[in-house]
């Protein structure tokens, strides 16, 4: 996780505490992981198990778009390019792999993301003004 850490997440260059959402899983509970999001000043928020439904942003509102856009690129690509010139399937390059992830997140809007989080009321404001947005299954 430090390398992640260090590597995706990075340093907090605006001076502004950050929020993380995570899931259960172990690695994000351990002391290890709490001292090193201290360090990238980051605030992490556990969903509940069994919550990522109705409160983790990605799944409410656009893993699924998100990830049937994914699966036609990998069809296309299977149908097209995939085949070793004996006829055998052949694996994507890591720059092909890039390339579809890169084409389907840039067709998320980023208005989509953005509400997603009003929507899971993680980023709400604190006096009730936004609680419309939440979404049906809260």
């Amino acid at each position: 996780m430090q390398e992640w850490l260090s590597r995706v997440w990075g340093p907090n260059v605006d001076d502004v505490q950050r929020l993380l959402v995570l899931d259960q899983a172990t690695i994000h509970k351990k002391q290890a992981a709490t001292n090193a999001f201290e360090e990238y000043d980051t605030d992490m928020l556990h969903v509940p198990a069994g919550c990522t439904s109705i409160l983790q942003p990605a799944d409410v509102y656009w893993n699924k778009p998100f990830k049937s856009t994914l699966r036609r690129l990998w069809q296309q690509y299977i149908r097209e390019e995939a085949q070793t010139p004996k006829g055998n399937l052949k694996k994507p390059s890591r720059q092909h792999v890039l390339d579809f992830v890169a084409e389907v997140w840039a067709a998320v809007p980023e208005e989509t993301v953005a509400r997603s989080f009003n929507g899971c009321s993680i980023s709400n404001a604190l006096d009730g003004s936004e609680d419309g947005d939440l979404h049906s299954g809260l």
